[in-house]
C-alpha cells in the first residue's frame, strides 16, 4: 500500500515536471516569437530569419593591390566663410571628407573609427558594393555607435566619380557634414588631361541670424566697391525673369526649362550658407593656359543646382561617374545637378584669363557663394541673361548607339512608381509611392537574373532625385520618348514635376536594397522602399528598440 502510494506521488511529481517544462518551453517560444514579430514589424520589408543572410554577402579576398584609409569621425568647428561657422560632424575632421581616390581594380579598405557623439554607417553612393558593405543602417549593418569601430572591404573595379556618406539618419547626418568623395580611376585613361579636381556642392544651417551681407556694413567705401564688382550682374537687387524670350534655335543637347521646372528650383530660404569645398566665399582651382582641366562636380545637398561654366566651351565626359561616349562641346548651357548627381566636365584654359562655374538658382545668396574660379587673370562677366540660357538635356547628348535595353526591350518585371506629397493617414504632409508612405510601401521583389523595368511618374510637384542602391540602371525614356543620345548609366533620375522616366535594370546584385528619393528629408518623410532578392535575409533591424535609422 505505502509502495503504491508513493510510486502515485512520484508519478504526480514527473507527470506535472512534464507538464511544467512543456509550458516552460511553450512560453520560451511564444515569448521569442513576439519578439521576432516585433522586430520583423521593424525590420526592412518585413524581411524574416530564413534564407541567405546579407552579412554574407561579401566579395572574396584576392591578391590585388590594397589601398587603405583610416576615417575617424568627430566634431569639429568649421569655418565657411562670410563670417559663418559650423559645429560640424566631420570625416577626419573635415566637410568633404578625405577624398578616396583609387586605381581600376584595387581593393579598397577603410577603417572607420565613430569619435561622434552618435552613431552613424558609410554607404558608398553610386557603387555596386556587395550587399554587405552598403551601409544602411538596419538593413546591411548595425549603425557603429560612440567608440566603436567598423571596417568596409570592396574591390575599386567600377571607374567614375562617386561619394560617400552617412546612411544612418541620413537627411541630418549629411546635411551636418558626413560625406566625401570617392573617385576610381581607370588603368587606361580614355580622356587626357593636365588637371583634376573634384568639387562638392553643399549647403549647411550654420544657426547664425545675421546674414552674409551684414558684414559689407562693416567695410569702407573702397572695399565695398571691389566686393561689389565681383558680385554677378544676375545677382543685384533686380528681379530677373525667369521667362526671358529664349531662342527657338536650340540645338542638339538643349532644351527650354519648362515653368514647373523653373518654379521649383530652390531658393534657399531654408539654408543660411552654401559651399564649395567647404567654402562660400568663391573657391580657387589652379590651372595654366592652355591646359586641359577635368571638373567632377558631386551635389551633396538635397536640392537641385542649376550650374554652368562661363569663358570657355565644355564637355561632358560622364554621369553618376558613368562615361558617356562622343559628348559635343556646350557653350552658355546650364547643368541641372540633381541632388546626389555627379557631373564630369573637361574643358581646355584659355590663353587668356580665367574659367568661372556659377550657380544661376533663385536665390541671390547661394548665387553668391556658390562660385568657383579656375586659373588666373580676368574673370569672365557674368551676363545678366544667365537665368535664360537654355539648359543640358542629357537624353539627346554624345553619340547615339544601342544600349543593353531599349524602349521595346521585353522584362520580367515592369512596375510603376507614382511619386506624390500631401497628407497620409494621420499625417499631414509625407511623400509617398503609389499612394504608401514609408514603411507601408511594398518592396520589389526580384530574383537574380531578372530584368526589371520601373517607370517613375512625378505626380508631386516637388523634385524627387531617385536613386537605387547597388545597381547601375539604364535610362531609356522621359516623357515617353525613347533616349535620343548616348546610352545613359546612372544611379540617380532626378524628376521634375510632371515628367515621367522609364530606367531599365538586371537584378544582378544579390541583398537587400534601398530605392528611395535623394532629397533626404524626402526619403526621411516617406519616399523609401526596398529591392529585395528571393531567399536574401537580414539579422538587423530598424526603429527605436535597435538604434538604426537609416533614412
Amino acid at each position: 500500500m505505502k509502495n503504491g502510494f508513493f510510486r502515485s506521488i512520484r508519478g504526480i511529481i514527473i507527470m506535472a515536471s512534464v507538464v511544467f517544462l512543456g509550458l516552460a518551453v511553450w512560453g520560451y517560444f511564444l515569448f521569442n516569437n513576439m519578439n521576432s514579430t516585433i522586430n520583423e514589424e521593424d525590420s526592412p520589408m518585413g524581411m524574416n530569419s530564413n534564407g541567405i543572410s546579407v552579412t554574407t554577402l561579401t566579395t572574396p579576398d584576392s591578391k590585388r593591390n590594397t589601398k587603405t584609409f583610416d576615417i575617424q569621425t568627430q566634431v569639429k568647428n568649421i569655418n565657411l566663410g562670410h563670417g559663418k561657422q559650423v559645429e560640424a560632424w566631420t570625416f577626419s575632421g573635415t566637410s568633404p571628407g578625405p577624398e578616396i581616390r583609387v586605381k581600376q581594380g584595387d581593393r579598397v579598405v577603410v577603417h572607420l573609427k565613430n569619435d561622434l557623439p552618435v552613431a552613424l554607417t558609410i554607404h558608398w553612393h553610386g557603387l555596386d558594393v556587395p550587399a554587405a558593405m552598403d551601409g544602411v543602417a538596419g538593413i546591411t549593418q548595425n549603425a557603429v555607435k560612440p567608440g566603436e569601430t567598423y571596417t568596409y572591404t570592396f574591390n575599386a573595379d567600377q571607374v567614375g566619380t562617386y561619394w560617400y556618406h552617412s546612411h544612418q539618419m541620413s537627411a541630418e547626418q549629411t546635411e551636418r557634414g558626413l560625406f566625401g568623395a570617392i573617385v576610381i580611376e581607370p588603368n587606361t585613361p580614355i580622356v587626357q588631361y593636365e588637371k583634376d579636381y573634384t568639387v562638392a556642392i553643399h549647403e549647411w544651417k550654420s544657426g547664425v541670424e545675421s546674414s552674409f551681407d551684414d558684414r559689407d556694413h562693416n567695410r569702407n567705401d573702397e572695399e565695398q566697391s571691389d566686393i561689389n564688382n565681383e558680385k554677378y550682374d544676375n545677382e543685384d537687387d533686380r528681379e530677373i525673369d525667369w521667362n526671358t524670350p529664349q531662342s527657338n534655335m536650340l540645338v542638339g543637347a538643349l532644351m527650354k526649362p519648362t515653368d514647373d521646372q523653373l518654379e521649383e528650383l530652390s531658393d534657399g530660404d531654408e539654408y543660411d550658407v552654401f559651399t564649395l569645398n567647404q567654402t562660400s566665399e568663391g573657391l580657387h582651382l589652379d590651372a595654366k593656359p592652355g591646359e586641359r582641366v577635368r571638373l567632377r562636380l558631386i551635389n551633396t545637398s538635397n536640392n537641385t543646382h542649376i550650374m554652368t561654366l562661363l569663358g570657355v566651351p565644355f564637355q561632358i565626359i560622364a554621369l553618376d561617374g558613368r562615361d558617356i561616349k562622343g559628348g559635343s562641346q556646350l557653350n552658355q548651357a546650364i547643368l541641372p545637378i540633381g541632388a546626389a548627381q555627379r557631373y564630369d566636365l573637361v574643358f581646355e584654359m584659355p590663353k587668356v584669363g580665367s574659367v568661372k562655374l556659377v550657380n544661376a538658382n533663385p536665390s541671390t545668396r547661394m548665387n553668391s557663394m556658390l562660385s568657383a574660379t579656375v586659373g588666373d587673370g580676368v574673370s569672365p562677366k557674368v551676363p545678366v541673361n544667365l537665368k535664360s540660357y537654355p539648359w543640358f538635356d542629357f537624353t539627346k547628348y554624345g553619340q547615339k548607339g544601342v544600349g543593353k535595353f531599349t524602349i521595346d526591350s521585353k522584362f520580367t518585371q515592369s512596375l510603376d512608381m507614382d511619386l506624390a506629397e500631401g497628407k497620409y493617414g494621420q499625417q499631414e504632409w509625407v511623400y509617398t509611392i503609389n499612394g504608401k508612405s514609408g514603411a507601408d510601401i511594398p518592396p520589389i521583389q526580384v530574383k537574380t537574373g531578372d530584368t526589371v523595368k520601373i517607370r517613375f511618374r512625378n505626380k508631386g510637384v516637388e523634385i524627387h532625385p531617385m536613386h537605387l542602391h547597388g545597381h547601375t540602371f539604364q535610362v531609356i525614356s522621359k516623357n515617353g520618348k525613347a533616349m535620343e543620345g548616348s546610352p545613359i548609366y546612372t544611379d540617380t533620375v532626378n524628376i521634375f514635376p510632371g515628367e515621367e522616366y522609364e530606367i531599365a535594370l538586371e537584378a544582378n546584385n544579390s541583398g537587400l536594397w534601398m530605392v528611395h528619393c535623394h532629397d533626404l528629408v524626402h526619403a526621411e518623410m516617406g519616399m523609401h522602399t526596398m529591392m529585395n532578392y528571393e531567399g536574401v535575409t537580414t539579422p538587423f533591424s530598424t526603429g527605436e528598440h535597435s538604434g538604426n535609422h537609416p533614412e
